[in-house]
């Protein structure tokens, strides 16, 4: 514990730093910093007279929690961008020492000084994290939490504590010892410096008002406003359940939807032409799309491109060019293209590295800059603005999350997207198209995706996906039975051992947690309580122990709970996503998915703890040991089919020819006996089929009708064989919304 006197105000050059309102100003006007650059700034302040050592500013600034000093360098610049902007590049504020850290230059003068004494007390703490899924066609949950929990070790019955207490992380919170007049003024500070700070949120904005923009039944995607900002072009699929996707366009506020679309394939990712006469889109066939061209008021159609691959058009500012994206699935290279109008030639933008691939291209609204999402992984996403003429891209983005929806704001000077960068849920963000630090929009609605914004940029338009995902059983020559379901999410199901529990992850407490039930999907029961949500849970070998992912701000770790009850250990505590953990057969070691080394590939480390070893090195997704104890099995995600197979020590890594039509979804499970999964398909029924082990033969067991949920584990089998566990999607249903931005 320790003292700290905390001074009224700091003025520097042409700046007055206001420490109990967490206020910069220059003049009259004020500077805006994230709560994260404010603190380095005042750490700097504080400590002018010398030399701040980069691991003491980390220390400082990001106690107890694992940032790399990229983190710090990203902050020192964003924050010396905003003094200069404000006091002129001329004036030098903060001084860089190369491999040793930072001095603050300017002469301060110190004012207004006050007794506010401020008492650090030591709470331990676990960081409870869990992981976030791929779905391939944008749809994805994340989850975020953290939550006390009692030391390692409490709770553990004697069969129990042969698993020893792993080191455990420990955060600070802050008491804040006031007299009764300060009192609120000490809790303005403690909400803003304490919580905002120790969980790495930026400032949240608000938006005035949200509203759905036409109420139709089924799945609204892909909105776009017309020039005019009266009007908005989207898919949909009439509200039939499984129905085709077209292109229909409606008046904001008024009149029922045209229809300008009626062929048979989907088209999806409208887009005005800036004079509001065209609208192109793209149509999706199984081979390939097509980006076509076409009347606002319907009628002929004009094919512009051919597409490889599954991407969304924009249109320049001027009308005479269509910006398309190649994945490199076809003779063209991966990168963003210039479609022109007139004779259809090509000009590539950019060039990313392999596996990089580039999507989501959009002009700016003066046509000089391109911004685009730049997929490295299936798992990581980050944001790039290149010139309109090519060249050098800058990154804006440095999150390692998923990223889904981006578009320009209508004066060119920032960017709206939307990601689960540090709340547990798909939500809107806005950063600086010269990059900087985002700021969350709090919109009330969640799984934000598809955004589009009005010409007038005060209105945003987003799709709020709504889904309704149970568990069923499945048995030969019988009709499916609902067998754990609930009005929100359930899956991630497993059998057991022995057969007599199923573990699943429910958010029916409207948290993502842990639950048990008999084998008969009876007695539910929560195994986990916190105030956000876990997932992924896997026995182990001998039933005495679960083993699941958890997820806090972006990142997400390991953690062990005895199948009894108790108090969760933390197993990993290296990289951002350590994920989707599998029990070797022994059950001495455990396997999860990590990017500690830059891609994400198997590791595994003991299951008493200690550390981790790498497995594969041509980059993996799920992971399931076999019964030889010898191999791991595993898919490689982002919906590509077949599974690979690699020794538990490492080496050679190999597709099993015989398991090609699996692992394109997360529907597979290894038993004793062989690997049960769902074959890829494009449409129902959906085969489910058995790969012996013994005979290396394959034969379908069943089929179901209803596709598999595919960011979510949903393929169950019970030991004897006799029972399949299927999760599926009930119910799905997506609206466009708009919010009035303030």
């Amino acid at each position: 514990m320790k003292d700290k006197q905390i001074k009224g105000f700091y003025e520097f050059a042409s700046f007055r730093l206001d420490v109990k309102q967490c206020r910069l100003t220059c003049g009259d006007e004020g500077v805006p910093l994230t709560p994260k650059e404010f603190d380095v700034l005042l750490f700097l302040i504080e400590n002018a007279e010398r030399v701040v050592e980069k691991d003491e500013l980390l220390d400082a600034i990001w106690k107890d929690t694992f940032v790399e000093e990229g983190t710090l360098t990203r902050n020192i610049s964003w924050l010396r961008k905003k003094l200069a902007a404000h006091a002129g590049n001329d004036t030098k504020i903060i001084e860089t020492l190369p491999k040793r850290g930072y001095r603050f230059l300017p002469e301060i003068t110190r004012s207004g000084e006050n007794a506010l004494v401020i008492e650090e007390t030591t709470v331990q703490q676990i960081q409870i994290e869990e992981t976030i899924e791929f779905e391939p066609n944008g749809s994805e949950t994340a989850i975020a939490h953290e939550r006390n929990v009692t030391p390692p070790g409490a709770g553990f019955t004697e069969n129990q504590k042969s698993l020893p207490a792993a080191p455990v992380r420990r955060r600070f919170s802050r008491l804040w010892i006031f007299p009764a007049l300060l009192i609120l003024t000490a809790a303005f500070f403690f909400v803003y410096r304490g919580y905002f700070s120790g969980n790495q949120l930026p400032q949240v904005l608000m938006v005035s008002k949200t509203t759905p923009f036409s109420g139709l039944p089924g799945r609204e995607d892909s909105p776009a406003f017309s020039p005019d900002g009266n009007q908005i072009v989207f898919s949909w699929d009439g509200g039939v359940e499984n129905g085709n996707s077209d292109i229909y366009v409606k008046l904001i506020g008024a009149g029922d939807p045209l229809r300008l679309t009626t062929d048979a394939a989907d088209e999806t990712n409208p887009a005005f032409s800036p004079d509001g006469k065209s609208i192109a889109f793209v149509r999706l066939f199984q081979t390939h799309n097509e980006i076509i061209l076409m009347s606002a008021l319907g009628g002929t159609e004009h094919v512009i491109y051919e597409q490889a691959s599954y991407g969304s058009v924009s249109f320049s500012p001027d009308g005479k060019f269509l910006v398309v994206c190649e994945l490199g699935q076809s003779k063209e290279e991966p990168g963003i293209y210039l479609i022109n109008l007139q004779n259809k030639e090509k000009t590539r933008l950019t060039a990313p590295e392999a596996p990089a691939v580039d999507h989501t291209p959009r002009f700016s609204p003066d046509g000089k800059n391109l911004a685009f999402i730049r997929y490295f992984s299936p798992f990581r996403r980050e944001m790039f603005v290149v010139p309109e003429a090519g060249g050098e891209a800058l990154q804006i983005t440095a999150d390692d999350v998923r990223i889904y929806g981006l578009v320009w704001s209508s004066d060119n000077q920032k960017l709206f997207f939307t990601s689960f960068r540090t709340v547990n849920r798909l939500n809107l963000w806005q950063v600086s198209a010269s990059g900087g630090e985002p700021q969350l929009i709090e919109t009330g609605s969640r799984d934000l995706q598809s955004l589009a914004i009005s010409p007038n940029g005060r209105t945003i338009a987003f799709v709020e996906e709504k889904s309704d995902e149970n568990i069923w059983q499945i048995a030969p020559d019988s009709v499916p039975r609902p067998f754990i379901r609930s009005t929100r999410a359930d899956h991630s199901q497993q059998f057991s051992p022995d057969g007599r529990q199923i573990i699943f992850a429910s958010d029916r407490t409207g948290n993502y947690e842990i639950w048990l039930s008999d084998a008969e999907g009876k007695n539910q029961r929560q195994l986990t309580d916190s105030p956000a949500q876990e997932g992924s849970p896997r026995f182990s070998p001998d039933g005495n122990f679960i083993v699941y992912d958890a997820q806090i701000n972006d990142g997400s770790n390991i953690y062990i709970i005895p199948a009894s009850g108790g108090a969760a250990r933390q197993l990993t505590d290296v990289g951002k996503t350590n994920a989707l953990p599998a029990w070797s057969a022994d059950g001495q070691w455990i396997f999860f998915r990590s990017n500690r080394s830059g891609n994400h590939e198997i590791w595994k480390m003991p299951a008493a703890g200690g550390e981790a070893v790498q497995i594969s090195r041509e980059g993996a997704f799920e992971m399931f040991a076999a019964p030889d104890g010898k191999t791991v099995y595993y898919s490689k995600g982002g919906r590509t089919a077949g599974l690979w197979r690699v020794s538990t020590e490492g080496g050679a890594e190999e597709p099993v020819a015989e398991l090609a039509e699996a692992g394109a979804w997360r529907s597979w499970c290894v038993t004793a006996n062989g690997i049960y999964y769902t074959a890829f398909s494009v449409q129902p029924p959906f085969q489910i089929k058995f790969f012996d082990f013994a005979t290396r033969q394959t034969k379908a067991v069943n089929k179901v009708e209803k596709s598999p949920i595919t960011y979510y584990s949903n393929l169950s089998v019970s030991p004897d064989g006799k029972k399949i566990l299927y999760a599926r999607q009930d119910q799905s249903a997506s609206s466009i919304m708009l919010a009035e931005l303030q």
